[in-house]
């Protein structure tokens, strides 16, 4: 039973690898004659004509889960932040 529990713990190790490819190419991706992603191709289309958004997607951002890290206090309307304060407020009694 010990060695059955050992190989299931070293096969699911294992199965993070398989998404790290990085060498490999995504297929359908249009590209340049030196092999890069050609960023000015037209966009994809499905066959009904809509733009297809499928595919590999890459978070670039500063954020994170915070989008108002560069906002100041002046830059807040006071109605906006009214609500915040009013919303905190249900937010605590309910929890």
């Amino acid at each position: 039973m010990k060695t059955i529990l050992t190989l299931i713990a070293f096969y699911m190790s294992l199965a993070p690898l398989e998404a790290q490819w990085a060498s490999l190419p995504t297929p359908g991706i249009p590209r340049t004659a030196d092999g890069k992603p050609n960023l000015s191709a037209p966009t994809p289309r499905t066959p009904d004509g809509k733009p297809d958004f499928t595919g590999l997607w890459e978070k670039i951002s500063n954020y994170g889960n915070n989008v108002t890290v560069n906002v100041k206090a002046a830059d807040i309307q006071p109605w906006a932040l009214e609500l915040v304060k009013q919303r905190r407020r249900i937010s605590a009694s309910t929890t």
